[in-house]
């Protein structure tokens, strides 16, 4: 395992540490911000497994929405 899986994996630990914690504490002020941490860490993994020539589990693991469709 390269550093930067190394490290990615740290942080998915790291995230799901933080969802459990909201989740015990229900804290529902994080559930947006810890989705969107969520996603980006699967944007994250998506591209590590392409930079090691890996095909990526799910060609989509993510959902990207356009800025002028934002609310």
């Amino acid at each position: 395992m390269d550093r930067l899986t190394e490290l990615a994996a740290d942080l998915k630990r790291t995230l799901d540490e933080l969802n459990d914690e909201a989740t015990r504490r229900n804290v529902a002020e994080l559930t947006a911000p810890l989705a969107w941490l969520a996603e980006a860490h699967r944007w994250l993994d998506f591209e590590l497994h392409r930079l090691h020539g890996d095909r990526p589990r799910d060609p989509v693991p993510f959902a990207f929405i356009p800025a002028d469709l934002r609310r």
